[in-house]
């Protein structure tokens, strides 16, 4: 049997078995159930919107992609760059589908200008998107970054991601009697996934607490971006003038150490359900944690992405002119497109609301790094 042919707990317990001691770090794990050939990302059923797993903003209404199109065309007028947009993790092409209906809709000239790749690691999610963006011809498809550098040495424009860094493998850890021990993981005898708490024996893991200067509360559980680090280390390479613009939820330094979180934030999203066990249905549901604000603020300042601007996701729709697309009618149907969007708005603005949740991040390519 291949690795492709295996379910998810028999390639776990292959890999498992496979190594020295028995066991194998979070990020493995997170790897293998959501990237793997019979992962998560990887099945065909539908993931995201009301008959998925969970939303996303632009599962609720084109307009969140409508105000990030503005800003887009905006930003590259002003800065005198090709209008080239880089999405990655676009999963079935609805961000980018809304995006290029809107500005060929709206702005018919800056369409025909417009260039669009599309990266997502995921066949099925590659398939769905080829489909829904068929009718616009200015779109090249990746599945990988490094596939799209093949194609866009020293790229100028904007890479944007919704919900990307989110699902990143993470390093999971925790202080026990004053030292940083990792969370690895093991199978039983009845191939269930089990826990294993050692002293880290990871260099990277070492260093990144160096680096980050953290310095973890006794019994506080932690995940450690590594991956999250290298990808931003990749963008930075492949982005020669323009922005990186992130939308995920996340906590800075200070939140992520406060005791509500001594658990973790890795979670599990099913049928629109938070799992609060992670090792729970391996490969049929949605893994996440909350991204590292001040990390990738700071490792981006490293690598010569300066920060451009940082917010709640409800303050840069409405400071980016949410509101400009309210419409006045008549239509007392609660279903008409009028009220859809207007009610849609109003669901973008509202305390407690989806967009409390998330943050804008905006790093703008530098001229130069930071000195070490």
């Amino acid at each position: 049997m291949t690795n492709d042919q295996m379910s998810i707990e028999e390639f776990l317990y292959e890999k498992i078995q496979s190594t020295k001691h028995n066991r194998i770090s979070y990020a493995r794990f997170m790897e293998t159930v959501l990237y793997h050939k019979t992962g998560y990302y990887q099945k065909e059923e539908t993931k995201i919107g009301k008959d998925g797993d969970f939303y996303t903003s632009s599962s609720i209404h084109p307009v969140f992609a409508w105000v990030f199109a503005d800003y887009f065309d905006a930003y590259c007028k002003e800065k005198n760059l090709p209008i080239h947009i880089c999405e990655v993790g676009g999963g079935d092409g609805s961000f980018s589908k809304q995006v290029l209906d809107y500005l060929k809709k709206t702005k018919p000239e800056r369409y025909c200008d417009m260039f669009y790749s599309f990266i997502d690691v995921s066949d099925d999610h590659l398939n769905k998107a080829k489909m829904n963006l068929a009718l616009h011809e200015s779109v090249e498809f990746h599945s990988s970054l490094e596939k799209f550098k093949q194609h866009n040495e020293a790229f100028k424009g904007i890479i944007f991601s919704n919900e990307l860094l989110d699902a990143f493998p993470v390093h999971v850890v925790e202080q026990r009697e004053g030292k940083l021990h990792e969370v690895m993981l093991t199978m039983d005898e009845n191939r269930v996934m089990k826990e294993l708490v050692i002293p880290t024996e990871c260099e990277e893991i070492l260093k990144w607490f160096e680096w980050s200067g953290i310095v973890l509360p006794e019994n506080h559980r932690f995940e450690v971006p590594l991956k999250m680090m290298e990808w931003l280390s990749e963008i930075a390479g492949v982005l020669s003038e323009g922005l990186l613009i992130t939308v995920d939820y996340g906590y800075k330094n200070e939140e992520l150490l406060d005791p509500a979180l001594r658990n973790g934030s890795l979670r599990g999203y099913l049928d629109h359900q938070l799992i609060e066990d992670p090792l729970l249905h391996p490969g049929k549901m949605d893994l996440t944690t909350h991204i590292q604000l001040d990390s990738l603020v700071e490792r981006g300042e490293e690598m010569g992405l300066c920060k451009h601007y940082l917010g709640k996701q409800k303050n840069f729709l409405l400071e980016n002119g949410l509101f400009d697309h309210l419409v006045e009618h008549n239509n007392h149907d609660p279903f008409s497109d009028e009220n859809r969007l207007n009610r849609a708005i109003r669901s973008f603005v509202t305390p407690g609301g989806i967009s409390d949740a998330f943050h804008v991040l905006i790093q703008e390519k530098c001229n130069s790094k930071k000195a070490d």
